[in-house]
C-alpha cells in the first residue's frame, strides 16, 4: 500500500472519526473513480490526523515508535513526517524492522505474569 501511498497527486480527505464513516468515505470515493492512490493517501492522513491527536491527548514526548503492522509502510511513515513538517510538530517517528511484534511481545510477558500470578494464588 505504500508505494500507492507515493504515487498520490491529490489525497481525497477521510474521515478520521470513527472506522465506519471511514470505509463509507472509502466506498463513495470508488464509486466515483477516485484514483486508488489517491485514497490509499487519504487513508494514511486519516492514520496521521490520529495519531497525532492521540500523542497530543497523552502529552506524549519524543521520540515516538511506531509498533503496528504498518510500521513498515513506507507511505504511512512518509505521510507522518510529512504531518510534522506541515503542522510543526515536535515529534521524532522511529520505526524498528520488529515493530511489527510489538503487539505479540507484550500479550506474551502479559500472560507470563498472569500465569505467575495464578501460580501463586493457587
Amino acid at each position: 500500500m505504500g508505494h500507492l501511498s507515493l504515487c498520490s497527486t491529490k489525497p481525497e480527505r477521510i474521515s478520521s472519526i470513527c472506522a465506519v464513516l471511514s470505509e463509507t468515505d472509502v466506498i463513495n470515493m470508488v464509486s466515483r473513480g477516485i484514483d486508488t492512490s489517491d485514497i490509499v493517501k487519504g487513508i494514511h492522513l486519516a492514520i496521521s490526523d490520529r495519531i497525532f491527536k492521540m500523542l497530543s491527548t497523552l502529552k506524549a514526548n519524543s521520540p515516538v515508535l511506531l509498533t503496528i503492522g504498518m510500521a513498515k509502510d513506507k507511505g504511512l511513515l512518509t505521510t507522518l513526517e510529512e504531518t510534522v513538517k506541515s503542522k510543526n510538530l515536535l515529534y521524532e517517528i522511529k520505526s524498528s524492522t520488529d515493530s511489527m511484534f510489538a503487539g505479540s511481545l507484550g500479550a506474551a510477558i502479559l500472560g507470563g505474569f498472569r500465569y505467575e500470578r495464578l501460580e501463586e494464588a493457587s
